[in-house]
């Protein structure tokens, strides 16, 4: 008899493991910001969505270099979903069939391209570039050519009399900045190529993570930085900006399982 309870206890045991399995693998559910309570939140280090999470009494944040690598944690429900800008969601979901985009009404922002404090020169020669292409188109046809990471590269003007202009970004922000084979292309680099020729420079283009750049331009590692960063207070402080040359917005990217 007692041999039996004991089989009893254990078959009751692990009926009772596997329904707290079942239940610990059910998909969560979101469909706005208040269903991001309570969630394991993946953001780039150092963005906008990075900032957006702290304000959430979220379970976690998770955060990465590179949005491929949130991505990939996202698939593997490692996190529950990610906060990030809107055409680079739009990117990686275009690959990824199991991925959703929402828009959970996060305030509107705007790009910029980022220079030195009191960098005058190279500020005027970017705004002056960001006012042509606006007005001729080209700012709207780069963004076309390269919204299914599939763009050119435009031309480096190497070897330019007038020495380089080292341009910073993290080349993992489609369609702004990707890799293409050695080089990093996109429409941040299709801009900064424009600037670079009015200015007799070369080109350079120097992939480092996005949390580092504006510590980089301060020591004169770079000249400037194109990455498609928002302009903020924060930043305003470390770094003058040019005019904003794209409006955005920040999203959340779930798996498809979890829309509600």
């Amino acid at each position: 008899m007692k041999k039996m309870i004991r089989i009893t206890a254990v078959i009751c045991l692990m009926a009772m493991a596997i329904s707290i399995a079942a239940c610990s693998g059910k998909e969560v559910q979101i469909g706005g910001q208040e269903d991001l309570v309570g969630k394991v939140i993946g953001v780039q280090l150092g963005t906008t969505g990075d900032d957006i999470a702290k304000e959430i009494d979220t379970k976690s944040v998770e955060r990465y270099n590179a949005y491929v690598d949130a991505i990939t944690s996202l698939k593997q429900k490692k996190i529950d979903a990610i906060i990030m800008d809107r055409d680079t969601a739009t990117s990686y979901v275009a690959i990824n069939d199991d991925l959703v985009i929402l828009d959970v009404g996060f305030e509107p922002e705007q790009y910029a391209v980022a220079v030195q404090k009191g960098d005058v020169e190279l500020k005027a020669v970017v705004d002056e570039v960001i006012a042509e292409m606006k007005n001729d188109g080209t700012l709207e046809a780069s963004l076309e050519a390269h919204k299914d990471s599939a763009g050119k590269a435009p031309d480096f003007n190497t070897g330019a009399a007038g020495g380089k202009l080292v341009m910073g970004t993290e080349a993992g922000f489609p369609p702004y900045e990707y890799m293409s084979g050695n080089n990093v292309i996109g429409t941040d680099v299709d801009l900064m190529a424009l600037v670079a020729k009015k200015m007799d420079k070369e080109l350079v283009v120097e992939n480092m993570n996005f949390d580092g750049l504006i510590a980089a331009l301060q020591q004169g590692k770079i000249n400037a930085i194109a990455a498609g960063m928002t302009i903020n207070e924060e930043r305003q402080v470390n770094v003058d900006f040019s005019v904003p040359y794209v409006d955005a917005s920040q999203v959340v990217v779930i798996r498809k399982a979890s829309a509600k």
